[in-house]
């Protein structure tokens, strides 16, 4: 192209640029902006002060709504954010400025404006028309885009500040530092690393980002325990717990790079699937008989068709069950059954299935458990489950007749205290502890306990007196 060409060109954009815009493309074509459309430093300057100040803030309204559009009832409170400012869709125009500037290069310049807004938090004010405030001061980049008033690709600011930092910063320990922070921000949290992160295995830069991982695991699990050995439950243990998985999982991401992948797993796609339909069914007002339901029963249907449990990792499968177990069968969400089915499927052998029955256990909950127990029964592992059902012997029946028959074998006298527990506890059917109480007196030959058993027995509504009659008359 000759410069007369050029000439024209740029004369012609001139023209057709709108007037609010025709001071940006001067300046682009002066060469004092690099993008058009991306404020100035100036700008996000004072706009990252005011932020901070607490001049620039979104307004947060609140109501309770009995019905919905909809006129289901919905008995909730509804909230939502208004950005007066509109102060989003400024730092929005930031971060595609940004992205613009890695293209072309000026890595250094996008480098340190993405250093400076990524970890902004807007004060939140009240609305004029709410009723009721926000429980938080602060509302945080990752809340902002969750709530959706702020538009942007949060895989491709991460992918974008890493690639920035990585060649504007020529301290390799301080690039490093940058890059697992970033990667700690609440922010990043869901972010596909395999598309943000292109780090060959003999790269120096990766052998440093694992060992800032590794010190900063390290500092956290002393924290955490230090807080835990204090008190076994905290305030803020959750989000602590939550911070220990998400560290763990990026050391094992940055120690497989450049590792041979194992194959995919077919089960673990599968469950990616219904995670999916899941979190989409999380945010609605009301569960309803929406698709994500029936197409997670088709799902779970086709899965175990399929079979072929057998070749997948136990890691897999562990992983599976504790969240079914963990979320009670995701019930709310209409799917108990298959999840049942699903999590009886899963595992092959004897031995998986033992850990099956820990991982209910220690899930917790009244049914889990005394699922779990009756499981190492079926497994042959009877005395664990007397173990758990002698130590939640309530008012139902089948807890003492599991443990009474168990003893009945191995130790007498004590199947006689727990059947005598039972008749004293036990509010359902009381019949097979009297009629095992009834023998053993019998037996021993013991003729006045026999007769005041007897009486009792017909006296109360929870034993079956005809099947007494037919067993001792």
């Amino acid at each position: 192209m000759s410069e007369k060409e050029k000439d024209a060109w740029i004369i012609s954009q001139a023209k057709i640029s709108p007037e609010w815009r025709q001071e940006d493309f001067y300046k682009s074509i002066c060469g004092v902006k690099k993008v058009i459309a991306m404020p100035e430093r100036q700008e996000i300057e004072d706009f990252c002060e005011k932020v901070r100040n607490g001049e620039i803030a979104v307004e947060y309204e609140t109501h309770y709504v009995e019905f919905d559009d909809y006129g289901h009832f919905h008995d909730d409170w509804e909230h939502e954010f208004h950005d007066p400012a509109h102060a989003m869709m400024f730092l929005s125009s930031i971060v595609r400025g940004c992205h613009d500037l890695v293209i072309l290069g000026e890595y250094a310049q996008a480098y340190e404006i993405l250093d400076e807004v990524l970890g902004l938090e807007f004060a939140i004010e009240d609305h004029p028309d709410t009723d009721d405030t926000c429980e938080d001061e602060f509302l945080d980049l990752r809340r902002a885009v969750r709530e959706g008033i702020l538009p942007i690709d949060t895989d491709r600011i991460l992918a974008d500040y890493i690639t920035a930092c990585r060649n504007a910063e020529n301290n390799a320990e301080i690039a490093a530092d940058k890059i697992v922070s970033a990667l700690e921000m609440d922010l990043f949290r869901d972010c596909k690393l395999r598309d943000c992160i292109s780090i060959g295995s003999e790269e120096p830069l990766l052998a440093l980002i694992k060992k800032v991982l590794q010190e900063s695991l390290a500092r956290a699990e002393a924290q955490y325990s230090k807080k835990y050995s204090k008190n076994k439950y905290y305030l803020g243990q959750y989000e602590d717990q939550e911070y220990l998985k998400r560290m763990k999982s990026l050391i094992d991401y940055f120690a497989g790079i450049g590792k041979e992948k194992p194959k995919e797993s077919f089960l673990r796609g599968t469950w990616s699937q219904i995670q999916s339909l899941l979190n989409r069914l999380s945010y609605e007002p009301y569960i309803d008989d929406q698709y994500e339901i029936e197409e997670i029963w088709n799902i779970v249907a086709a899965l175990i068709k399929r079979g072929g449990f057998e070749k997948e990792e136990w890691g897999v499968k562990a992983e599976i069950l504790k969240e079914i177990y963990e979320n009670d069968f995701f019930d709310y969400y209409g799917v108990s059954d298959p999840m049942q089915d699903l999590a009886g499927a899963i595992c092959s052998t004897r031995e998986e299935n033992l850990r099956r029955a820990r991982i209910m256990m220690d899930a917790g909950g009244e049914y889990l458990g005394a699922d779990a127990a009756k499981l190492y029964r079926e497994l042959g592992e009877e005395e664990k489950c007397v173990e758990y059902f002698e130590s939640h012997l309530a008012k139902k029946e089948e807890p003492y007749e599991i443990v009474m028959n168990y003893y009945e074998k191995t130790d007498h006298n004590r199947a006689v205290e727990i059947a005598r527990l039972a008749i004293e506890k036990c509010k359902e059917n009381q019949t097979p502890f009297f009629i095992f109480l009834l023998q053993d007196a019998k037996n021993k030959g013991d003729e006045a306990g026999f007769k005041k058993l007897w009486v009792s027995a017909h006296r109360r509504r929870a034993v079956n007196a005809s099947e007494v009659d037919a067993i001792f008359s």
